[in-house]
Formats: structure tokens, sequence, C-alpha cells
């Protein structure tokens, strides 16, 4: 599904940040959780698979790395996009209205109208959606926001999702939410990869965590692995369970 092979990176103008000789091979279905401090390169393997690098920021880059089996490298990422799916820290708001969000992934598919409102309903009832229909995109909480750009690629039906922090604005009652959101993908046999910071909420998601350090991968582990880590080596990591 997700392959990456000696894969080496570095920003134009920055020195430090990057990844070193990294190599990742991750299956249909199952929830990675990309971990480490902050500039580990966690944020730029999730940039790698949904071809944000190289087509948006530019670099040095070698190494081979391929998504449903396209090189991201030589393929369009309008045409990556149509399998993989992206939520971000903070989330796009380009339009003024919640249905126009919802649906900007599937008119760029340049679907039927018909077509787009089958999707956008399904997407509304599957999500609990109804009380976010209509709304003012700039009226939202950020959970709401959240909620709103999860369903954007949910509608999309790809099968990939990539989401890089996305709990880091939310609170208790959002990040239940999403953990929520995230179980529903997951039971479709979506293939998920997050990087995050907080780990907490995913301990019932996850399948498997990968540790960063200095741009490359210290520690693959299953999450039942993980979990049997003692605290001082965890906090040792930079990493927060809580």
């Amino acid at each position: 599904m997700i392959s990456l092979k000696n894969v080496s990176f570095s920003y134009d103008g920055q020195e430090n940040n990057g990844l070193h000789n990294v190599s990742l091979e991750i299956p249909k279905g199952q929830c990675v959780l990309l971990c480490g401090e902050s500039g580990c390169g966690k944020t730029t393997i999730t940039r790698l698979i949904n071809g944000l690098i190289p087509h948006f920021f530019s670099g040095e880059l070698s190494g081979e790395i391929s998504v449903c089996g396209l090189d991201v490298t030589k393929t369009d990422i309008a045409d990556i996009s149509d399998y993989v799916g992206s939520v971000f820290q903070n989330p796009r708001t380009q339009f003024f209205d919640t249905d126009s969000e919802i649906v900007f992934g599937l008119e760029n598919r340049a679907l039927p109208q018909e077509k787009l409102k089958m999707c956008l309903e399904k997407t509304s009832r599957e999500l609990n959606l109804s009380a976010l229909r209509k709304r003012n995109i700039f009226e939202l909480s950020g959970g709401e926001k959240q909620k709103i750009a999860f369903a954007s690629v949910y509608a999309t039906e790809s099968e990939i999702f990539v989401l890089d922090e996305p709990s880091s604005n939310l609170d208790m009652g959002a990040i239940e939410e999403l953990t929520d959101l995230l179980q529903r993908v997951k039971a479709q046999g979506k293939t998920i990869i997050i990087a995050e910071h907080r780990l907490w909420y995913l301990m019932d998601v996850a399948d498997r965590v990968v540790y960063m350090h200095g741009g490359k991968i210290l520690k693959d582990m299953t999450l039942t692995d993980f979990q049997a880590l003692p605290e001082s080596e965890i906090l040792a990591m930079g990493l927060r369970c809580r």
C-alpha cells in the first residue's frame, strides 16, 4: 500500500529538518502512529505520502516512494489525492459554509451535482453532521472545523487517511469525537497514518507506533510493545502519553 525505501529529504534553505535514509512499509488497513519530538521528521513523512513533497515543498529528495502502486515523484498530486486524503493541524477554510467545504474534494473530480448531493447526504448521515450543515465556517469551534475537515476527506472515500497533529487545537470532547471518527474509518479497512504529539487518545486506535528522532526511525513497534515500555523510557523519548 505505502512504501518508502531509503528515502532522504532536506528542505531548501533548512539544514537540520528532513529525513535521513528512511525505509517504511505500511500495509493496507493498518493504523500507524508517527511520534517523536518536534522536528523529528514525522510531518515530512506525511508530506511524502500525500505528495506535498516534492510537488509543493521543494528540496533535495532521494529514494523510492510508492503509494497504491504510484511513484509519488512522477505522479500528479491531483491523481495522488484520488487515493490519499489529508487532515491538517489547522483545518482549511476554503469556503464560507460547511456543505461546500465537505464536497470540496469531490467537486475537484468534476462529479455531477446529483452525485455530489448524494455523497454529501451520505457523509452527513454517517458522521452525524446534521447540526453542522449549512453553517458559517468561521463561526465553528476548533473541534467542529476539524470534524468538517475530516468529513471532506471521508466524502471522497479515500483509501488512505493522513493526519498531521489533528488534536493539537482540540479540547477533550473534540478529541473524543476525533477518536470515534478514526475508529469508524479503521473499521472500514482504511489505512491511517497519524503524526502526533498527544498519544493517549490513540491507544485504542493505532496498530503500530513508529518513533522518530533527528530525521530517522529509531523504533518501529507494535502497539502492544509500545505499551509495554516503562514510563521512564517513554518520557526519555520525549513523548506524552497523557
